[in-house]
């Protein structure tokens, strides 16, 4: 999945940046093992900075920054388990296995799962982020895929999420590029229809418009997504993050591991390296480690990053 490198030369202007920049900015992908080991290992001089002193230091430096750019990863989530470890479900998933009609419910009912065990952890964690970005310039990049974004009250023209998620669905046989809006409502029929064991009930699986084969969900990782989907708000965040050179740039990383990191770990670093008047906050309960060369404009925390929005900010 490309993601424009071509529309970035005017962001940077140490020669040569252009180049590498490009290499990292291209189709998210999976972190090699050499790629997680070396974050692991890697270990910055320690700041002594205390929590408390690094919330107020994250206040300041979004109050005095021009623009605030934002990441949102996996590990922005509250802690639940997966929906094949719940013993609720067995019954349901049994169904799915074992009855070859009701196979492709399965996305579905575990797209209502997701949404259902969005508490107010979630819906507070949001409500603080909006808050800390009242008033200010800012973008998100989300490699987030449930969605829950997208029901806040944060910008919608300021969040780019590349990884697809359940709102869109395309053809399974990839007959057009063309995206078509999810049912908001089949996922929870789907749902209790399994739960409920409403087995007389009868649920259509969606078709494509076009030549009438199974929709399905469109999510990076899976044969056929459809990157068109997300590009011509990734080019929206690329005319944003132009206008960052040389100005004072608050990044906030929340919760970014290495599942995807050529999409904003990355990227990020490099913007923060280029941009002497950039400063970066790291938030993450294991790899929080900035490396050597932004470490000083940089503040580890390491926490999960719900956990530091609410105690720290509410």
């Amino acid at each position: 999945m490309n993601i424009w490198p071509g529309v970035i030369p005017g962001l940077f202007y140490a020669q040569g940046c252009v180049r590498k920049l490009a290499a990292l900015l291209h189709a998210p992908r999976a972190a090699s093992r050499e790629d997680e080991s070396f974050l692991l290992d890697y270990h910055a001089a320690e700041t002594g900075k205390e929590m408390e002193t690094i919330k107020d230091i994250l206040l300041e430096k979004i109050e005095d920054a021009e623009l605030v750019l934002v990441g949102i990863g996996e590990e922005f989530e509250e802690s639940v388990p997966k929906v094949e470890e719940n013993p609720e479900f067995s019954d349901a998933l049994r169904r799915m296995e074992e009855q070859e009609k009701d196979a492709w419910m399965y996305p579905y009912f575990k797209k209502a799962y997701l949404d259902r065990s969005k508490g107010d952890k979630t819906k507070e964690a949001y409500s603080i982020l909006d808050n800390l970005l009242e008033g200010k310039n800012y973008f998100i990049v989300s490699t987030r895929t449930d969605d829950y974004i997208y029901k806040t009250k944060l910008s919608k023209e300021r969040i780019v999420t590349p990884c697809g998620g359940y709102r869109f669905c395309r053809c399974a046989e990839g007959c057009n590029k063309q995206l078509y809006p999810a049912d908001g409502q089949l996922s929870e029929k789907i749902y209790d229809f399994l739960l409920k064991k409403e087995y007389d009930k009868k649920i259509e699986q969606p078709v494509c418009p076009a030549c009438g084969k199974n929709l399905v969900f469109n999510l990076v990782g899976e044969d056929g997504y459809i990157e068109e989907g997300y590009l011509p708000q990734w080019n929206q965040y690329m005319k944003w993050l132009q206008g960052t050179v040389n100005k004072k740039l608050c990044v906030l990383e929340l919760g970014v591991g290495m599942k995807y990191p050529t999409v904003i770990r990355w990227p990020f670093e490099k913007i923060v390296y280029f941009n002497q008047k950039a400063n970066i906050f790291r938030v993450h309960s294991k790899l929080y480690q900035l490396t050597e060369e932004i470490k000083d404009r940089g503040y580890k925390i390491e926490k999960k990053p719900m956990d530091f929005l609410i105690n720290g900010f509410v």
